[in-house]
C-alpha cells in the first residue's frame, strides 16, 4: 500500500480514537471498520488489522456487548500470533483484554489466567520492572480484590507502586494510578473502593 493509504489508515485510527472520548460510539465503529477494510487489503495477516480488531473489541466491551467484544479479541489475538509471534507484547495486551472482559462478566477464574498470562508474558519480553509489568499488576490487583482476595490484591499492588514510582517517579500518571489502588485495596470493605473496581473494569482495556 502506498504511503497515502497509510495516512488514511493512520487517520481513521485517530478519528475512532476521538470519537470514543466523546462517546460518540456510533461515529467510532463506523470509522473502526473502515480501518479494518483497509488493514484487510494489506494482508489477513499483519499486525495494523490485528490492532484494528482490538479497538473494535474494546468499542463493543464498554458498551457491553461482550459476545461481540470477545469474538474480536480472539480474532485479534490469533492474527497478532500469527504475525509477531506468541511472544509479543502486543499478545500480552490483547490476553489483558481478554481478561478484563471475563471479568466484566464475573468469569473470574478465567480472568485470572489469562491476566497472569499477560502478566508474564510482559516480564519475560519488557523485563520484570518494565512500567507495562507495572500497570498489569496494578489491575490484577484489583481484579483480586474485587473477589475478596485483599492479600494477593496487595502484594500485586505493593509491587505495582514499588516499580512505577523507581521507573516513571512518583509524580507519573502511572504512578499516582497505582498509589490510588493501594489506598482503596487497604480500604477494602468501603464502598469507595467498588466504585473503583467498576471503573477500572471498564478503561482499563488496552490499545
Amino acid at each position: 500500500m502506498d504511503g497515502g493509504g497509510v495516512i488514511s489508515c493512520h487517520n481513521y485510527k485517530v478519528e475512532g480514537n476521538t470519537a470514543i472520548e466523546e462517546g460518540q460510539y456510533g461515529e467510532a465503529e463506523i470509522l473502526i471498520h473502515a480501518e479494518i477494510e483497509q488493514a484487510e487489503q494489506i494482508g489477513l495477516l499483519n499486525p495494523r488489522l490485528a490492532g484494528s480488531l482490538n479497538e473494535l473489541g474494546i468499542l463493543h466491551a464498554k458498551q457491553h456487548k461482550y459476545k461481540q467484544a470477545e469474538l474480536l479479541f480472539q480474532r485479534s489475538l490469533g492474527v497478532c500470533v500469527a504475525a509477531r509471534g506468541s511472544d509479543h507484547p502486543d499478545v500480552a495486551v490483547i490476553l489483558k483484554n481478554i481478561g478484563i472482559l471475563k471479568a466484566s462478566q464475573s468469569e473470574y477464574v478465567e480472568a485470572d489466567l489469562l491476566l497472569k498470562q499477560s502478566l508474564l508474558l510482559k516480564k519475560r519480553v519488557l523485563g520484570h520492572e518494565h512500567p507495562m509489568a507495572a500497570g498489569m499488576m496494578r489491575t490484577i490487583a484489583v481484579i483480586q480484590a474485587i473477589q475478596g482476595r485483599y492479600q494477593e490484591a496487595e502484594r500485586f499492588i505493593r509491587r505495582s507502586l514499588e516499580i512505577g514510582e523507581k521507573t516513571l517517579g512518583s509524580e507519573h500518571p502511572e504512578a499516582v494510578a497505582s498509589r490510588k489502588v493501594f489506598a482503596q485495596v487497604l480500604r477494602a470493605g468501603d464502598a469507595r473502593y467498588r466504585g473503583l473496581s467498576c471503573r477500572v473494569m471498564g478503561s482499563g482495556y488496552e490499545n
